[in-house]
């Protein structure tokens, strides 16, 4: 024991002896850590920004890449559902209309031809429903059919069943007939004028922004609203020739915006119209040896009007508004430096009845200006007619005449006269003129003037 021990401590004391004449190992210090500049630790910052950015912007695509997976495992889920509903349903509907089908063949006592087996045939496709109907009808048997007990035999490997009866046709039950509403009749339109047989059918009907008129415009009105463009080379002024022409153009429109119809033929709408007139000239100027084109006159209008329709009565309640203004060129030609008197500027109120006699239309009213006596004389009146031959063609001829008075010319009578053709089968169609006129000047502040043309002009109205 006291060798074993000896010799243990011998080797440990020459393994540390080896140990200790080991050269010792050089001893590495970890390099000190340097301090980043300000530049390089934003850097720093803005590169672990944009990671942990992406790795937020994969974590929320991978969330919406499961929900949108679970969505659609949903969907599909409630999809073979339906379909499995829907075969069940189809299942018991094909049994329970194999249960009430009858038996094609009836049992007898006597075995018969009919009784005898069929030889097996391949399934034919399944039949559609409507044929199913057929052959059950077909191969329904007549009632009370009795088999005859002259040659009984009985079966000897079965005891005598008793006769089936034939199943008796059921008689389909006859569904109620619904009793048809009387049709409501659209009502009203411009062009309904004659009443129905049953006026308690229709309805009261609203539109908004109509087609039509109840009250069309009067063509030949010269301070109607709507867009013409007329070529005058004969015009006078209080007797003396212009040296040029004049060129009157107007652009307008009168639209209704809201039309309430309570039957055919009794209706009523408002309108609203807007109009500018200019009258331009051509002349030669001699002063500089050549032709020029000017502006003489530009009138403006505004209205709002509410018609009334009764049968073939139409009436035009009007509330209008104009003002005149000298054109700049037509200032500075003549030379005016002082300010002149203009009354056409004013609002006005008026009254107009229409009413269509065979093929002519035949109209008149007054009116009533809505400002004091010392700027423009109150009375104003209007009447006319124009006719419009019926055809199916595409031009048609028409002609008329509108006559006008006012207070402040002493009533002296506004002639506007035409005849032309009249292209178009819409209510939006083109007229074209051959015009005159003969009384005050419809336009400009210069009305008093006595004034004649004859030309020739187009006529639209948009609307």
């Amino acid at each position: 024991m006291n060798k074993i021990v000896l010799a243990l401590l011998l080797i440990i004391q020459f393994g540390s002896l080896a140990f200790a004449q080991q050269p010792a190992a050089p001893k590495t210090t970890a390099p000190a850590s340097r301090t980043l500049t300000p530049a390089e630790q934003r850097q720093k910052e803005k590169v672990d920004r944009e990671v942990q950015r992406e790795r937020q912007i994969r974590a929320e695509w991978a969330q919406k890449q499961r929900e949108y997976e679970a969505k659609q495992a949903e969907k599909e889920r409630q999809k073979q559902a339906r379909k499995a509903e829907k075969e069940r349903q189809q299942q018991e509907k094909e049994a329970g209309k194999s249960k009430s089908e009858p038996t094609s063949t009836p049992v007898t006592p006597a075995p018969t031809p009919v009784a005898e087996p069929a030889t097996p045939a391949p399934a034919p496709a399944e039949p559609s429903r409507k044929e199913k109907r057929e052959k059950r009808r077909k191969e329904t048997p007549a009632p009370a059919v009795e088999t005859p007990a002259a040659n009984p035999a009985p079966v000897p490997t079965s005891p005598e069943p008793a006769p089936v009866e034939a199943p008796k046709k059921v008689e389909k039950v006859q569904r109620p007939k619904r009793e048809r509403k009387p049709v409501v009749q659209t009502v009203d339109s411009a062009s309904a004028m004659a009443p129905v047989s049953d006026p308690t059918v229709a309805r009261p009907r609203r539109e908004f922004l109509p087609k039509g008129h109840l009250f069309e415009p009067i063509l030949l009105d010269p301070l109607e609203a709507q867009t013409y463009g007329s070529v005058l080379p004969l015009y006078y002024t209080e007797g003396n020739k212009y040296k040029g022409s004049i060129v009157p153009f107007a652009f307008g429109f009168a639209k209704p915006f809201f039309r309430r119809t309570t039957e055919p033929g009794r209706s009523t709408e408002w309108v609203l119209d807007l109009a500018s007139f200019t009258q331009f000239e051509a002349f030669h100027d001699d002063k500089l040896n050549k032709a020029r084109r000017q502006i003489m006159n530009n009138d403006y209008k505004i209205s709002i009007i509410y018609n009334v329709r009764r049968g073939a009565n139409n009436y035009r309640f009007r509330v209008y508004h104009i003002s005149s203004h000298l054109g700049d060129d037509y200032i500075y030609r003549n030379q005016i430096t002082a300010p002149t008197p203009n009354s056409v500027n004013y609002e006005q109120l008026d009254v107009t009845y229409s009413r269509n006699v065979t093929n002519w239309r035949l109209y008149g009213g007054a009116g009533i200006v809505l400002r004091k006596t010392e700027e423009r004389k109150l009375l104003s009146a209007q009447l006319g007619a124009f006719y419009k031959k019926p055809s199916d063609k595409a031009a048609r001829l028409v002609g008329g005449a509108d006559i006008k008075f006012w207070q402040q010319t002493d009533f002296r009578p506004g002639i506007h006269a035409g005849v032309g053709v009249e292209v178009g089968r819409t209510q939006n169609n083109l007229t074209f003129l051959l015009e005159g006129y003969s009384g005050f000047r419809p336009y400009s502040q210069y009305e008093n003037q006595q004034t004649e043309w004859l030309g020739v002009g187009l006529y639209l109205n948009p609307f």
